[in-house]
């Protein structure tokens, strides 16, 4: 994507459409989901040290082994933003599937568990345009230089998780990244003799990496939880096409290239007494070496994420319990440094969160979160968004693998 102008889009745009989002996602990969699910959502968790008997972490890979059962999971996620500029306030909009995630509880004894999956890793929506005016002799000729951005990169993957030891659990997945970015470039002039100027920039991209993830009780009901992406060697065919209104014809341009998708790493501690989990969790991303979608006014930066959650966690048996006593309830709060500064000056988001589940007959489970926050500052060259995130997830339970008698 050519980013020479988008930094100036996002200092001075006229926000002219209702679907769109966070107009800083698009720099880099765009904005990234360190966790999928309701669960995760209302605790404002990384998804390295909550445990929970229903949700299956994107992150840490070990936490598998609390899941008791066989689930399915599924989900959306719905994003209301109201971005401020110099050219003024506009509401935006956008939502997006969370992706389907299977976990086979194999052995509960022994804590072995494999998980298949696709999902969100990154996001990129985002609507702005830009006036445009020229002198021409005794009049101006005005017009709009417009950008609209979406896509993301999307991971597939497949994974196992085993207690070794009691206090002790591990797993490792291998991810296959694939995606899509694409933006149009759209030029108006308020003239009858005039026609728009289009082109679009679309890059496909793929590659394979890895996650690794574990977890250790080092006292009772004290739990440290670390995962670590490796790094991944990503391919990207960028299609370039120009087309034409007043010719109905188009031109396009391709080219391959490769870039690095660069590591990330969490670490929390957690306290669970009853069924009342406490944690905090620390992300970081050495985005720094990123060179894709970058801007002579942007540069990247390490990605720092700070969080605190607050969990009642759903029973594992619904046997005795009125419905009441079956509610999950979740609290939580967050900071994170983004991994990008504008004209040398660092973008930061802060957001609250909250998020309940209740169950749906014998086996379904429904999880509703929502987080609110704010993103940047309103000043010269930079825009604030205030945001709100509204994830919905259902997950299914059956218990497919019954162990047998040992020996």
């Amino acid at each position: 994507m050519s980013m020479r102008t988008l930094p100036l889009l996002v200092c001075t745009a006229a926000f002219a459409w209702a679907q769109g989002g966070s107009n800083y996602s698009v720099f880099g990969i765009g904005d990234l989901r360190p966790s999928i699910g309701a669960f995760y959502d209302g605790a404002a968790s990384l998804a390295v040290a909550l445990p929970s008997p229903q949700g299956i972490s994107t992150v840490n890979p070990a936490l598998w082994t609390f899941v008791r059962s066989t689930r399915l999971q599924g989900g959306y996620r719905f994003h209301q933003q109201s971005i401020s500029g110099e050219a003024g306030t506009r509401a935006q909009n956008n939502g997006k599937v969370e992706g389907l995630l299977l976990l086979f509880a194999i052995d509960t004894a022994a804590g072995w568990s494999g998980s298949f999956g696709f999902y969100p890793l990154s996001s990129v929506n985002a609507a702005v345009r830009v006036p445009l005016g020229v002198q021409r002799l005794e009049d101006t000729l005005s017009g709009s230089y417009s950008v609209l951005s979406s896509g993301g990169i999307s991971v597939l993957h497949g994974g196992v998780a085993v207690k070794p030891l009691s206090r002790l659990g591990v797993g490792v997945a291998v991810r296959y990244y694939f995606g899509l970015f694409r933006a149009d470039h759209i030029t108006r002039v308020e003239d009858p003799w005039a026609a728009p100027d289009t082109f679009s920039i679309a890059d496909w991209l793929s590659g394979v990496g890895a996650i690794l993830g574990a977890w250790y009780q080092p006292l009772p009901n004290w739990l440290l939880g670390v995962a670590v992406s490796l790094p991944a060697r990503m391919t990207t065919q960028q299609v370039w096409r120009y087309s034409f209104a007043h010719t109905y014809t188009d031109t396009s341009l391709t080219k391959e290239f490769r870039w690095r998708l660069p590591a990330f790493a969490a670490a929390g501690l957690s306290y669970q007494r009853g069924r009342t989990v406490v944690a905090v969790e620390l992300g970081y991303a050495a985005l720094s070496s990123l060179t894709y979608r970058s801007a002579p006014r942007v540069e990247f930066q390490p990605l720092f994420r700070l969080s605190a959650s607050l969990v009642r966690i759903p029973p594992a048996s619904k046997v005795g319990r009125t419905f009441w006593e079956q509610l999950g309830l979740s609290a939580g709060v967050s900071w994170q440094r983004l991994y990008y500064r504008v004209d040398g000056r660092s973008i930061s988001e802060t957001a609250a969160a909250c998020g309940i589940g209740f169950p749906l007959g014998r086996s379904a489970l429904v999880e509703v979160a929502c987080q609110a926050g704010v993103r940047g500052k309103q000043a010269p060259g930079l825009v604030r968004e205030w945001f709100g995130r509204f994830t919905f997830s259902l997950s299914l339970s059956d218990q497919w693998f019954i162990a047998g008698r040992r020996r």
